[in-house]
């Protein structure tokens, strides 16, 4: 086994054990994530394999098939992460209407306090 075989074995031992070991990971996450540890061991410890699927759909070479997916799975990633951030936006700002609404008296201004005490 090559050097470089190793090295991509355990960074990618590394990501599992970090993506696993997050409580509030959901079940099927957690599926995907040993599918696609699974799937990328298989195609270090089997790079040729990478390069007959790209023939099968007519990319030249497996390093760029894997590169035009990678990029693809990063971009629906950043769709789902903006599209998470803005529900959470939505929530924190009905939150923070009602805790107004429930305190409708102004807040102490601690500069006109300041104010007040020097006159």
């Amino acid at each position: 086994m090559t050097p470089i075989k190793i090295i991509l074995i355990i960074f990618l031992l590394i990501v599992l054990r970090a993506f696993l070991v997050q409580k509030s990971l959901i079940l099927t996450n957690r599926i995907i994530a040993l599918v696609m540890f699974f799937f990328l061991l298989f195609l270090v410890l089997f790079p040729s394999v990478s390069t007959f699927m790209a023939g099968l759909v007519g990319v030249g070479r497996g390093v760029d098939l894997i590169f035009y997916f990678s990029h693809l799975f990063l971009l629906f990633l950043i769709i789902g992460l903006r599209r998470r951030t803005v529900v959470l936006t939505d929530m924190v700002t009905k939150l923070s209407r009602a805790i107004a609404l429930q305190n409708p008296h102004k807040p102490h201004d601690e500069n006109a306090q300041m104010h007040e005490k020097a006159q």
